[in-house]
């Protein structure tokens, strides 16, 4: 049916570029990410939703200890 009807798109920031423990940019110090700005493709189902749920709070908590 095409990308108008495509529920996950691939591509985003390289994982490689990413502290997995703390999702802080290995590129620019104080750069967090979550969610779908990063190349992680999930299955349907809620997948990517957990993903995005998991990588936010990763990222929340360590901006908030980076800030202290």
């Amino acid at each position: 049916m095409g990308f108008k009807k495509a529920e996950v798109t691939a591509g985003g920031i390289d994982l490689k570029e990413i502290k997995a423990s703390t999702m802080e940019s290995r590129l620019v110090k104080g750069l967090y990410f979550a969610g779908e700005i990063m190349d992680v493709d999930g299955r349907v189902g809620g997948f990517n939703l957990q993903w995005a749920w998991s990588s936010g709070y990763l990222a929340g908590a360590n901006t908030a200890k980076s800030l202290v």
